[in-house]
């Protein structure tokens, strides 16, 4: 029996798990054993893929589902949980995410469990709850956490998987400042044109232009802002307009997580609402939310996907509202 609230979905225990890893992040624990003790001790059937290379985690999750899956599981960081969810686009079989990789970032948008053995578990029991939450998409491509041109790419090739291996989600945190460094002295300022929902255009000069679906940057419960919602059938666009000192720093702040380490090097002011932390706004950072929007630049910049730098300006971004199924806890 199938019970729906909202995009809150109940299903029953699944019949059958198709586990989906990508070895090369994977942290050194008995992957199978843990996985096999879980899905045996419930009663479920369970089989599972290895990706060799880029594209392989969607072409394997469309096999899974074709093959009869209740429900396809991923194990790799978050550009092979995005490359999985894709081939689950706009079929309504669930996506379980173990999060296996450095940063992440849907599982902690999603406040999954960290421990392997507790998201197994979500499935394990005599039912489960799954949510339908947005995907974004540029051109053909789809991202669930964000897209991003200017300094945030600068931070992403500099958090090489050397350096995630040697020091998990702080190679964020030195990517952003070195980024932050090397912007202070040479602060390069692009020509922006965003068209919003194709009506409004923007036209400015700026260093920075990210499309968030997510809001999480991974560190505590730190967000971009707090009006940006996986499920709210919208993205939004945050334009870093000026070149200056606080800008910088308040936009690789959001993107990184820095906090402390951020306020130390550009003097930024931290609130704290409700217990959490927030970054203070500043006039140099605009924010629309919208269903569409396209970006160029001039000159061409490059843009990052969900982590992977993978396109160039100029692109069209829209949301394609609650078009995949996770698992998510009670």
């Amino acid at each position: 029996m199938t019970t729906k609230s909202e995009n809150i979905t109940t299903v029953e225990k699944p019949g059958s798990v198709h586990v989906i890893v990508n070895p090369a992040p994977s942290r050194r624990i008995p992957l199978l054993a843990i996985l096999n003790q879980a899905f045996r001790d419930a009663g479920i059937h369970w089989d599972i893929s290895i990706t060799h290379g880029t594209g392989d985690g969607s072409d394997l999750a469309r096999k899974a589902v074709e093959g009869g899956a209740s429900v396809v599981a991923v194990y790799g960081g978050d550009g092979t949980v995005m490359e999985v969810a894709a081939g689950l686009i706009g079929t309504d079989i669930p996506l379980l995410i173990l999060g296996g990789g450095t940063g992440n970032l849907v599982a902690s948008e999603l406040r999954l469990p960290t421990q392997l053995e507790r998201a197994c578990d979500l499935v394990c029991r005599e039912s489960f709850l799954t949510r339908r939450i947005d995907v974004g998409m540029m051109g053909e491509r789809p991202f669930l956490l964000r897209i991003g041109c200017g300094i945030e790419v600068g931070v992403v090739q500099k958090a090489t998987r050397e350096l995630k291996d040697q020091l998990g989600k702080l190679a964020y945190v030195k990517a952003g400042i070195e980024q932050l460094l090397e912007e202070l002295l040479d602060v390069p300022e692009v020509e922006y044109e965003i068209i919003l929902d194709g009506k409004e255009t923007i036209r400015g000069n700026g260093v920075a232009c990210v499309v968030a679906n997510a809001g999480t940057v991974g560190v505590g419960r730190l967000t971009l802002s707090r009006s940006v919602d996986v499920t709210d059938g919208r993205l939004d666009v945050f334009f870093l307009k000026k070149a200056n000192l606080e800008a910088i720093g308040q936009i690789v702040s959001r993107l990184t997580g820095l906090d402390q380490i951020a306020t130390k090097f550009t003097g930024l002011d931290w609130l704290r609402r409700d217990g959490e932390p927030v970054l203070d706004e500043s006039k140099a950072v605009s924010q629309w939310t919208v269903e569409t929007v396209e970006i160029r630049t001039n000159p061409v910049l490059d843009i990052q996907v969900d982590g992977d730098v993978v396109a160039k300006t100029p692109q069209l971004i829209r949301v394609l509202p609650a078009a995949l199924r996770v698992v998510v806890p009670e």
